[in-house]
C-alpha cells in the first residue's frame, strides 16, 4: 500500500534542468527553456469473448512518445548547429557507411539525456534518464522584423529513445531506482 506524501510543496514548472553530453552538446543544455516529458502507452491485448468484441487485458509492450525541448537560439546559433551536426552525422554515417567528420573525434550516434527535477530549494529530487536518445526533428526558426526586443527566438528539438528510468535522490545525494516490482504469490 502506498503512503500519502508529507511534502505538500507543488512542483514548479521552472524546477528542472536538462543534462546532455556536455562535451559534445554544451549549448543545448545551457539554453534549454522547456522540456516535455513524453507519455507512454501500454497497448492492451484484446481477448475475444462470446458476444463481445473483445475484453482488454494488460499489454506487454510500451510505446513512448517523443521527448521534446525548446531551446533559445544564441546569436552564434551554437545550439542549433550542435543539433544540426548531430543529425547530419547520423544521416551521413547511415547512408554512406562513413562520415565526413573523420578528422574530428568520434561521437556516438546515441546520447543519454537526463531531466533533473528540482525542489523548491533547487536541489535535485528526481532524475528521469532517457536512454539511447537520437534526434528526430529540428524545429523551425522564425525570424520576424516586427518582433519586440524582449522576445527571444527559440527552436524545437525532438528525440526518440529506448526507454527511461525514474530515479529518486535523497538528501545525502544517493540515487535509488524509483521502480520496484513486488509480487505476491
Amino acid at each position: 500500500m502506498a503512503d500519502l506524501t508529507t511534502n505538500i510543496n507543488y512542483l514548479q514548472p521552472t524546477s528542472f534542468k536538462l543534462v546532455l553530453d556536455r562535451k559534445n552538446y554544451p549549448n543545448l543544455e545551457f539554453f534549454c527553456q522547456s522540456v516535455t516529458h513524453p507519455g507512454m502507452l501500454m497497448s492492451p491485448v484484446e481477448v475475444p469473448f462470446r458476444k463481445i468484441a473483445g475484453v482488454p487485458m494488460p499489454g506487454d509492450t510500451l510505446t513512448f512518445n517523443e521527448l521534446s525541448a525548446n531551446i533559445i537560439l544564441d546569436e552564434d546559433m551554437q545550439g542549433y548547429t550542435e543539433m544540426y551536426s548531430w543529425i547530419r552525422r547520423i544521416l551521413d554515417t547511415n547512408v554512406t557507411g562513413h562520415t565526413k567528420y573523420l578528422n574530428e573525434p568520434t561521437q556516438s550516434t546515441f546520447a543519454d539525456i537526463t531531466l533533473q527535477i528540482l525542489s523548491s530549494h533547487n536541489n535535485t529530487t528526481k532524475q528521469i534518464q532517457y536512454k539511447d536518445c537520437v534526434p528526430t526533428a529540428l524545429g523551425d526558426i522564425q525570424f520576424e522584423s516586427t518582433s519586440t526586443g524582449d522576445t527571444f527566438i527559440t527552436f524545437a528539438a525532438s528525440f526518440r529513445f529506448s526507454y527511461f528510468e525514474l530515479k529518486s535522490i535523497d538528501s545525502t545525494g544517493a540515487i535509488t531506482d524509483s521502480f520496484t516490482v513486488t509480487t505476491t504469490l
